[in-house]
């Protein structure tokens, strides 16, 4: 079960930075207008996040390839970036033990960035022959992959010879791209990833199922998860439907000027959920241009923050700083294992407080504790709670959080599934690595008084 505590944005508790429930009431037309927006998306197939867990056909082509593949090699490396990365890597950090690459088989490693020094490192320690690649992309150019796939293909064939193929799994479009039509002439595994979701949208797709498929993780738990949480989004009452409340509230605060969104878990396993959760809210709803072309230049920073780690880094800024940011806890009622702190050096006050308790205990009463000082300081707080961080519980979060997602760009009145501020950056990436037609602007020179040398 996952508990929605909404009370924390409330007039009454955090008083003149809070949202009345007349607030909420008045936004109500054009919440109607957002689920309008949402069932049609749904029935022209443009938004097609809801339907993923019972997208039958693609979850049993996961699941075959992923027992062709599943015990045959030491090492799984997956290359992608953006939301081919950041959602498959949520599930395992999630979901597997957190020394799951130290002293388990087979290791998941997630070359996500281009950075030249950790590839080179984790090539140079893999032996091909024990090392499946997954290529994710759905054009096949994005250059981050491309560039690393090419490196990788080089070393697979000079290793392996024709068997390299056996060491490819491709998740692309179903249809064009540059990877597809080499997948079909080469016989390399593939799987498709549905043209209707886009990639920050892409966890329940073969994006991040096959990667916990190969590692043995429970799929079909964290679709029913999902699943059961997108009947729950798909309400059109706001008291009904966490998603719409969720995104409701951001908006109203949004439009008070707090543009910066907190997703904080009480939990190492979720860090990188919030990491997820930055590039689906940022991507999605900072745009330039509304739905009529007009100029608007919205969105709110999502910034990830991790207790209790950062109680003692970014909390006092919350708490004193400026009245510019919600705050979203996720707590966990039940962790997966617990440590017991023992009774030692108790005749000293300041510690003995501590005895007989546990960690999972101080980390709850953290977890309340900054919740409760967050309230009191009027801040407003979202309280997520969990009962326990399982695979269903972890569907439900990813299908929560994209409902809340898309239904807060349409009350923006903006398309939350496009990008086009990605593109400028691409386009000039092209150019200084010499692609044709793309022109090498590059940066401009720095101005006489702003720069300085060391």
């Amino acid at each position: 079960m996952i508990r929605f505590d909404f009370s924390g944005v409330s007039r009454d508790l955090i008083g003149e930075h809070g949202l009345s429930a007349s607030e909420l009431e008045a936004l109500i037309p054009a919440s109607n207008d957002a689920h309008s927006r949402i069932l049609n998306g749904r029935a022209d197939e443009t938004i097609g996040f809801y339907e993923l867990p019972r997208r039958h056909a693609m979850i049993d082509a996961v699941k075959a390839v992923a027992s062709s593949f599943k015990g045959r090699f030491k090492n799984i490396v997956s290359l992608g970036i953006g939301g081919s990365s950041l959602g498959p890597k949520t599930i395992f950090s999630a979901l597997t033990d957190p020394l799951h690459n130290i002293y388990e088989e087979p290791k998941l490693f997630f070359l996500e960035n281009i950075d030249p020094e950790q590839m080179a490192s984790l090539l140079k320690r893999l032996k091909p022959a024990e090392s499946l690649f997954i290529v994710i992309s759905k054009s096949g150019t994005t250059a981050e992959p491309a560039a690393q796939f090419m490196v990788v293909l080089k070393l697979l064939k000079e290793s392996l010879g024709e068997r390299y193929r056996e060491h490819l799994i491709f998740i692309t479009d179903p249809a064009k791209g540059v990877l597809r039509p080499m997948a079909e002439a080469e016989g390399i595994a593939s799987l498709a990833i549905p043209p209707e979701v886009g990639g920050r949208f892409s966890v329940l797709t073969p994006v991040g199922l096959l990667p916990a498929a190969l590692l043995g993780l429970d799929i079909d738990g964290l679709l029913a998860g999902a699943d059961q949480m997108a009947q729950h989004c798909l309400k059109r009452e706001l008291n009904e439907n966490p998603a719409y409340l969720y995104g409701a509230i951001h908006y109203l605060l949004l439009t008070r000027g707090v543009n910066i969104s907190v997703l904080m878990p009480y939990s190492s396993a979720l860090y990188d959920l919030a990491d997820w959760y930055r590039q689906l809210w940022a991507e999605s709803l900072g745009k330039r241009l509304n739905l009529d072309g007009k100029t608007v230049h919205c969105g709110q920073t999502p910034v990830k923050a991790l207790g209790a780690t950062d109680q003692h880094s970014q909390v006092q800024l919350y708490i004193d700083g400026p009245f510019d940011k919600i705050i979203n806890i996720i707590k966990v009622k039940n962790y997966r294992a617990d440590v017991p702190i023992p009774r030692i050096m108790d005749e000293d006050p300041a510690l003995g407080y501590l005895c007989d308790k546990s960690i999972a205990q101080l980390l709850k009463a953290e977890t309340d504790g900054t919740a409760a000082a967050l309230i009191k300081s009027g801040r407003p707080t979202v309280q997520i709670e969990l009962d326990t961080i399982d695979a269903a519980t972890l569907g439900a979060l990813f299908m929560f959080f994209e409902a809340a997602t898309a239904y807060t760009g349409f009350l923006l009145k903006i398309d939350p599934f496009d990008q086009p501020g990605v593109e400028l950056g691409k386009q000039i990436t092209f150019g200084l690595m010499g692609r044709a037609g793309y022109l090498a602007e590059g940066l401009p020179a720095a101005l006489p008084g702003f720069e300085i040398r060391i």
